[in-house]
């Protein structure tokens, strides 16, 4: 048996429905704005928000905002002395350096997320939804939604809280 064998892929645990093992190391995959993941191996079920950054190579960590993606395809900030546990329902994680976190609803959850600017794709991404068989759209403060395409960028730094709507393409 290899080393590789030897460690729990937390994605794959995440996608067949089990709870990982109690005993590590364990593979979980970090990921940017543009959800591009990479692997990080973390040795104990429990970490910290610091250490997760520092074995991600996020340097410094202290200038880095980390969110777990859940199984339930809602985000949660990590805090750098936060602890968290593998196997309650973490799937993924999503880093970005800044200083700022932006709240948005999508068919009334909310989000938060680490980026100025966020796109029509990754908000249906985010939202669970098929970019090919649905639309997103900004609803605007007079009620009216205005459709994003998949490349349409929203810059989440204008004043309140952005309110996005998905639906179904015909």
């Amino acid at each position: 048996m290899s080393i590789q064998d030897d460690i729990e892929d937390i994605e794959a645990c995440v996608r067949e429905g089990r709870r990982p093992r109690d005993v590590g190391p364990y593979r979980v995959l970090v990921g940017d704005a543009l959800f591009s993941y990479r692997e990080v191996i973390l040795h104990e079920p429990t970490s910290t928000g610091l250490a997760l950054r520092s074995a991600a190579a996020l340097d410094p960590p202290e200038l880095h905002i980390c969110f777990a993606l859940l199984s339930d395809g809602l985000l949660e900030e990590i805090r750098l002395d936060e602890t968290f546990d593998l196997r309650a329902g973490v799937e993924k994680f999503v880093a970005f350096k800044s200083d700022r976190i932006f709240r948005f609803l999508i068919d009334g959850h909310e989000y938060q997320w680490g980026g100025p600017f966020v796109t029509g794709a990754t908000l249906l991404k985010l939202a669970n939804r098929d970019a090919k068989g649905h639309s997103v759209a900004v609803r605007e403060a007079d009620g009216t939604d205005r459709p994003l395409g998949l490349s349409g960028l929203v810059d989440l730094c204008e004043p309140g809280v952005e309110i996005f709507v998905t639906a179904p393409l015909d």
